[in-house]
């Protein structure tokens, strides 16, 4: 049968005996001319007279619906947390359960046979046998294959079938009684899209699929399989089932594997015809009372969900240290990284990598790190260790040293790391001042005194230079305090050293000195934060008490390889910190001269900015908006911006937004 006379010929099955050449061109676009030629052919083979024969019907009944399949077993990962309480398909969207508007649907369009196959939270889909006839389907493999495990599930079930997810809502009953050939739908979109993008086009067959695309066609909504469609495509699935890549599969890629055997007509929908919701927010856009639905789920399942074990009880109230997040790249002044990046010879260790590299532990007696820190810095192998970052070198002392009811001191203002590490171990936290005058900040070295003696706390913070204000302690004042306090372990955290002259004889104090034990990073001034690789000092009578907790086995190999690259390279970061500093003085000059300003002198690769009277929270919204991203601290009532040294471009155009702005 053609396609002119297949369509013909059902709609006249959907107008029945009133139908009309010009109803039939109403429904079918085509001209009258063409309908009355048509006609004429159907009469001829006995396919219609006053209405559709019987014989014309046996014609049709090889394009009739056999039924249509429901894939409803997945998880809804993104749809969390409502998904963990209320499969997507049930979702009540405009006062209607999802999945029931496509049963309903379907049911309206003479389709009797629906296929519902269910996996995750599988007992709230039951009902629907009872509601409206369906046939369930279960898919035991759910949790761990993708949906091609549906339609394997329901194999036995795959004739004239239309193809189904749950979590669309179709506007209008797209849904036929007899379709002509197998094909998907599709949308249209200029912009980029995440999705199965239309490619490549064989007459008004897609030829070739690519996920991602603009200015493209691409798949959503219903499909639908023709019986020979579903005898090639069930062929594949049933010799190629068995591999486990294939499990892993999107019916989508599996079809894509099989495109050429598998020919699926474009059928084109505009915008209006059917709604995909991936995650919550995509449903509330479109139902705005969505979200007082999903309130009253999360609500009525606030006491069923599953409840820690009482020994987590006591963590209920600690609150976790979290970096600031972005997906951007550029203009982050907020994290001090070094965006002048590291030594190329860094990325030479890449070009020697060898397989080995990736599957063997390295178990050698010496670990060629801490020989080559040895040899760089003058200290003896057994008063060094390693970790994979400043950060959890820093844990790992808090762990080993503080117990329930232990006191740290810190300085105010200053990284609340610290803090956040004590109050999990369920210590007090007491601080001490940094002050500042017209030009500079310093350590309240009598207020650290002070507070140390009163407290009696287990660890004494000393950062320096000091974050977030950039100042530095003398040596012979960190040396007072260690002295003073021989009961409180010191820990100074070098995490920016290198960007200002040495003033601590590190190698003495940790020779000298059992309460002291310094950190450091190659994640700052060797611009290596991503390859997570921390060291530092201790007196080596204490060093395997702190080794308690350090990683069972070493670091990265690859990272400490970079390690030792880096440090070979001398004359390349000293230039490096060369250009730094003359940016810093120039952006410290540039901003001084604002009325209102002032940049505080740093000995670090970030600067402390005060600007009276203003709203440092909008000014840094409008530094987001133009690309620019910076941090905030409160120093007592004053909110001051921390801002990170870059590439004189960056650091120009945070100039021009500050003088356009202030």
């Amino acid at each position: 049968m053609r396609i002119e006379e297949f369509n013909i010929l059902y709609a006249i099955h959907k107008l029945g005996i009133s139908f009309s050449k010009e109803l039939i061109a109403e429904k079918t676009g085509y001209g009258l001319s063409e309908i009355d030629g048509v006609i004429e052919v159907l009469k001829n083979k006995n396919w219609l007279d006053e209405d559709i024969t019987d014989s014309g019907y046996a014609a049709l009944d090889e394009y009739k619906v056999d039924n249509a399949i429901i894939m409803a077993a997945g998880f809804g990962l993104r749809s969390l947390p409502l998904s963990r309480y209320v499969p997507k398909g049930l979702y009540v969207v405009k006062g209607e359960v999802l999945i029931e508007r496509q049963i309903r649907q379907l049911l309206e369009a003479g389709i009797k046979e629906i296929v519902v196959v269910v996996g995750y939270l599988k007992e709230q889909f039951k009902y629907l046998q009872d509601k409206y006839g369906v046939i369930i389907v279960e898919n035991d493999d759910y949790y761990r294959y993708n949906n091609i495990s549906s339609l394997y599930a329901s194999k036995d079930y795959l004739k004239n079938s239309f193809i189904c997810c749950s979590d669309n809502y179709f506007n209008v009953n797209i849904f036929e009684e007899y379709v002509y050939d197998s094909y998907y739908s599709c949308k249209y979109t200029k912009e980029y899209a995440e999705e199965y993008c239309v490619t490549k086009m064989e007459g008004d067959y897609i030829a070739e699929i690519h996920k991602g695309g603009s200015n493209a066609w691409y798949t959503i909504g219903e499909a639908y399989f023709s019986k020979s469609f579903s005898s090639i495509f069930l062929k594949y699935l049933e010799s190629e089932y068995e591999n486990s890549e294939t499990k892993k599969m999107l019916w989508d890629d599996f079809h894509i594997r099989h495109i050429e055997e598998l020919p699926l007509l474009l059928v084109k929908y505009d915008n209006t015809i059917v709604q995909e919701f991936d995650t919550v927010e995509d449903v509330a856009a479109f139902d705005p009372d969505f979200r007082k639905y999903q309130d009253r789920i999360l609500e009525s399942n606030a006491n069923t969900a599953a409840k820690l074990p009482t020994i987590f009880v006591k963590y209920d109230d600690v609150e976790r240290y979290n970096s600031a997040v972005t997906d951007q790249h550029s203009g982050r002044l907020h994290l001090n990284e070094n965006t002048f990046g590291p030594s190329p010879k860094c990325m030479d260790v890449l070009k020697e990598i060898r397989v080995q590299d990736l599957y063997e532990y390295d178990m050698a007696s010496k670990d060629f790190l801490v020989e080559e820190i040895s040899k760089v810095f003058s200290i003896p192998e057994d008063d060094i260790y390693i970790h994979n970052g400043s950060a959890e070198l820093i844990k790992s002392v808090f762990s080993i040293t503080l117990e329930r009811g232990d006191s740290i001191l810190v300085s105010n203002p200053g990284w609340s790391y610290y803090a956040s590490l004590a109050r999990e171990k369920f210590c007090n936290v007491y601080y001490y001042d940094v002050l500042k005058d017209d030009y500079a900040y310093y350590m309240d070295v009598e207020d650290i005194l002070k507070k140390a003696k009163q407290h009696q706390p287990k660890i004494i913070v000393i950062t320096s230079p000091h974050n977030p204000t950039g100042c530095k302690i003398d040596g012979n004042v960190l040396e007072m305090i260690i002295k003073e306090n021989p009961d409180s372990l010191v820990l100074l955290d070098e995490a920016y050293w290198g960007f200002s002259e040495e003033n601590i004889d590190v190698r003495r104090l940790v020779e000298t000195y059992t309460n002291i034990i310094i950190s450091r990073t190659f994640s700052k001034y060797y611009g290596l934060a991503n390859m997570r690789v921390g060291y530092g000092f201790c007196n080596s009578k204490v060093k395997h008490i702190f080794g308690l907790d350090l990683p069972l086995f070493r670091e990265s190999t690859l990272s400490r390889r970079m390690a030792v690259a880096a440090m070979h390279e001398e004359i390349y970061y000293e230039d490096v910190t060369h250009k730094l500093n003359e940016i810093k003085t120039w952006f410290m000059d540039e901003l001084n001269q604002l009325s209102g300003v002032r940049v505080f002198q740093s000995c670090s690769n970030f600067v402390a900015v005060k600007i009276e009277n203003a709203d440092m929270q909008k000014i840094r919204e409008i530094l987001k908006e133009n690309g620019i991203l910076i941090r905030l601290f409160e120093d007592k009532e004053e909110v001051i911006a921390r801002i990170t040294i870059s590439e004189m471009e960056i650091m120009k155009r945070t100039v021009d937004i500050f003088k356009e702005n202030l």
